[in-house]
């Protein structure tokens, strides 16, 4: 029974490879019917292209966002326009910050009294009663050296004559001695007697303002009295005032152009301020021959 069953399976395999050749060669012969004729050029008949009007835009109405119950503006297909306003609030208007105004140009850097050019550091007593047998030292503040004078002495290098020098002597409510030692000189340049005092630093009287600007760093101009004008980096200025209580100067910035002039009171910035007072060291507890280390020579 099984060979039987071969054999028809055999018989039909063979039927089925004979349809399938069938069905190839068929194939074969429609392929081979549609081959160009050999006379036929593709490049004879170039590509063409085709020009397409573009489509017309439709016109679309599209409707304005209705005011909501909020106050603002915005519909299903029109998101709200949100904006900051000038307090740091949301809001629906646009809001511009004015512009920063310019710059004033100058400031106050130091406020200052300018060292008296000769200053007394010390003495020596050779007899305390005998006040022209004292020797004393002398500074050039402008030369940055040392002067020893006597009493009569002239110097001309330093344009001066000292002409006396005298201690007083104070005693305290505890009896303790103070001396206050001057030095009167004739400043030949100004023709002027000055008294100097020792433990004490000497200024002249003015003072010195010294203004500078954050628009260029080589600015630094010094004024020693007010209506004084002068040129800076970005205007002409004139300084009004000079305020010794206050610490600052009152300055005004002249308009130009279509621009108007501004007038500021300025201060100096902190850690610029270098207002200098006379510092008196008075001596005490000491012997009242010792007018200073140099006395005990």
């Amino acid at each position: 029974m099984n060979k039987i069953y071969d054999k028809i399976l055999l018989v039909i395999a063979m039927l089925v490879l004979a349809g399938g050749g069938f069905l190839y060669m068929q194939k074969s012969g429609d392929a081979s019917s549609l081959k160009l004729p050999a006379d036929v050029q593709i490049d004879n008949n170039p590509y063409t292209p085709k020009i397409v009007s573009s489509p017309t835009p439709l016109e679309v109405n599209w409707p304005e966002a209705s005011e909501q119950s909020t106050g603002w503006r915005y519909d299903v297909f029109t998101p709200p326009k949100i904006f900051i306003d000038e307090n740091g609030q949301f809001s629906e208007e646009g809001w511009e910050p004015p512009e920063p105004p310019s710059p004033f140009g100058v400031y106050l850097a130091q406020i200052e009294r300018k060292p008296y050019r000769i200053q007394v550091e010390g003495y020596m007593q050779e007899d305390s009663l005998d006040a022209s047998k004292t020797l004393l030292l002398m500074f050039n503040e402008e030369a940055q050296k040392q002067v020893r004078v006597r009493p009569g002495d002239e110097k001309p290098d330093a344009e001066f004559k000292l002409l006396s020098f005298d201690i007083e002597r104070l005693r305290d409510e505890d009896n303790n001695i103070k001396k206050i030692a001057r030095a009167t000189i004739l400043d030949q340049r100004s023709g002027e007697e000055v008294v100097l005092i020792h433990g004490e630093r000497h200024y002249y009287s003015g003072l010195t303002v010294v203004i500078r600007s954050d628009e260029d760093a080589s600015f630094n101009i010094e004024l020693a009295e007010a209506a004084s004008e002068f040129e800076g980096p970005i205007g002409q200025y004139t300084l009004l005032e000079i305020s010794l209580e206050e610490s600052s100067i009152k300055v005004i910035k002249h308009g130009i152009d279509t621009e108007e002039g501004e007038t500021r009171t300025l201060k100096a910035r902190e850690g610029d301020l270098s207002l200098t007072l006379p510092i008196t060291k008075p001596e005490t507890n000491a012997p009242e021959k010792a007018g200073n280390i140099f006395d005990m020579f």
